[in-house]
């Protein structure tokens, strides 16, 4: 009966924490990075460019805690046109803090210029907050979108 009032007990305390603020994101993301128990996971596959005759490259790595949750899961992508980079940061399933980097090719330059900068922060699905380094280019709910299409079961 002791053991199950314990039980009860820390169900209780972990429900009640919660990420609330940028500070608590911002300590768990950089608790999530500095994590030693973790496994990392990495899926690399060709990805067609716009011309459908070459290919570039996406590479998927997610971190995982000791219960195989995925706490971390950077997704970079280099095309002809275009190179991304998201880092998408979970707890307990949700989405709590979103990167999003990308750039295009300049054809005057050849070179890739970055198109969009923007960190997203979540609770409970909704942004609370939201940083553009440059013109805000992508919004809340594309970021939104953009962890469920990396998220892949089984890596």
């Amino acid at each position: 009966m002791e053991k199950i009032k314990y039980y009860m007990l820390f169900l209780v305390i972990s429900g009640c924490y919660s990420l609330n603020t940028v500070e608590d994101i911002n300590k768990y993301v950089s608790y999530i990075n500095n994590r030693v128990d973790t496994a990392e996971r990495i899926k690399e596959f060709e990805t067609p460019n716009s011309d459908r005759k070459s290919f570039g490259k996406t590479v998927v790595t997610e971190l995982h805690n000791n219960q195989s949750d995925v706490v971390r899961q950077i997704v970079e992508i280099d095309l002809k046109q275009l190179s991304a980079e998201y880092k998408f940061y979970y707890e307990y399933g949700n989405l709590v803090y979103c990167e999003i980097t990308e750039s295009e090719l300049d054809n005057e330059s050849a070179e890739k210029l970055i198109q969009s900068d923007d960190i997203y922060y979540f609770k409970d699905g909704k942004s609370i907050k939201s940083i553009s380094k440059i013109n805000k280019s992508t919004d809340e709910n594309r970021a939104l979108i953009l962890s469920k299409f990396y998220f892949i079961d089984n890596l």
